[in-house]
């Protein structure tokens, strides 16, 4: 591992501010560098602080500067859809898989080089080869062990519609609870898809935010919850250590839909004239010296390159089991969100 990838993350942090990497909204936003040759935009839908670190990392090895603008994947894809051929963006990176499914539908996104997309976990990389997997998360469940053991907790998320768990899980309607729904319709149909929400519905309680379910099942009102793993890992290190806390974390380790492991990604816009150095990062990105070691560093996600090892003590993703799909199947976006309306959750 070079020098510069054992800084410390408060030292990436400033490196930013050295480095004049601006985060700002998407909306009404223009950009001054953009006629200049060491300057890329990115799009950036997760979280900011993540997104600065990655740009400066960017920049300390390379010396292109990157503008990042930062606001949710829904927003981010219907600004770039909206500016088309016109848009600010060079590269774009999301959460979820399907914002960039959605935009790869469209025929905005540029391939991928083949040589970048060797590098990360393949069983993620899209059958498209337009965008590259720079990190997962995966679906689990956060249970209360002084409510509900963890042999006690169902073994499919389809048999949360049934009588018996009526009342005893939360949910939240994020943007991975919409990929599941996506992935659902994909692999169960949309009327069985639909059938299932109605029963979540009536059976589970709306937290509306991940973070929410997380700590309500913390403080013990509700046995568990569904939510992505990395809400309870940075818990976990704000309270210092797992010994902190009174609720777990169950990862179902098996084909269902409960189990998905969810692929956030970036890519190139065809669009974009810096397609020389939007291809840079994403190579750099790939890296396990690069964005890879900036993802095990500086955000509890499963990083995708072999060799990269969480600093928050994640499970390896050789260790789990979970659903093998095509990443970028996901992208019937307004699909599931006519569903969730249709069931009353959103």
């Amino acid at each position: 591992m070079s020098l510069q990838w054992k800084r410390s993350r408060s030292a990436r942090l400033l490196a930013v501010g050295v480095a004049a990497v601006t985060a700002i909204g998407l909306a009404g936003c223009s950009s001054s560098d953009d006629s200049s040759s060491d300057t890329i935009t990115l799009y950036s839908g997760q979280h900011e602080d993540f997104a600065k670190a990655l740009a400066a990392g960017f920049e300390e090895e390379t010396g292109i500067k990157v503008e990042v603008r930062a606001g949710k994947d829904a927003e981010m894809v219907g600004q770039i859809v909206e500016e088309g051929d016109r848009s600010k963006a060079d590269v774009v990176l999301t959460e979820e898989p399907g914002p960039l499914g959605t935009l790869d539908s469209k025929g905005l996104l540029a391939p991928v080089d083949k040589g970048t997309l060797t590098v990360p976990d393949q069983r993620f990389v899209p059958s498209t080869g337009n965008w590259l997997p720079v990190a997962g998360r995966a679906r689990v469940l956060f249970y209360n062990p002084t409510k509900i053991a963890e042999d006690k907790l169902p073994t499919s998320i389809l048999d949360l519609t049934k009588p018996e768990w009526k009342g005893r899980f939360a949910y939240a309607p994020s943007g991975a609870f919409k990929s599941t729904t996506t992935y659902l319709i994909n692999t169960i149909g949309e009327q069985r898809t639909l059938e299932w929400l109605k029963g979540i519905k009536a059976n589970g309680v709306n937290e509306q935010k991940n973070g929410k379910v997380r700590d309500s099942v913390e403080a013990g009102q509700h046995e568990f919850g569904l939510s992505n793993h990395y809400y309870w890992y940075i818990l976990a290190k704000e309270k210092g250590g797992a010994d902190k806390l009174t609720s777990r974390v169950h990862y179902m380790r098996n084909d269902d839909a409960g189990s998905l492991v969810l692929a956030s990604g970036a890519a190139v816009l065809k669009s974009s004239d810096k397609q020389k150095q939007g291809a840079e990062f994403l190579k750099w990105m790939a890296s396990p010296e690069g964005g890879q070691n900036v993802v095990a560093t500086d955000t509890p996600q499963f990083p995708m390159s072999a060799g990269v090892a969480s600093a928050y003590g994640l499970p390896t993703l050789d260790s789990l089991n979970f659903p093998k799909f095509d990443q970028s199947s996901l992208q019937n976006v307004d699909q599931a969100n006519d569903l969730l309306k249709q069931a009353g959750i959103v």
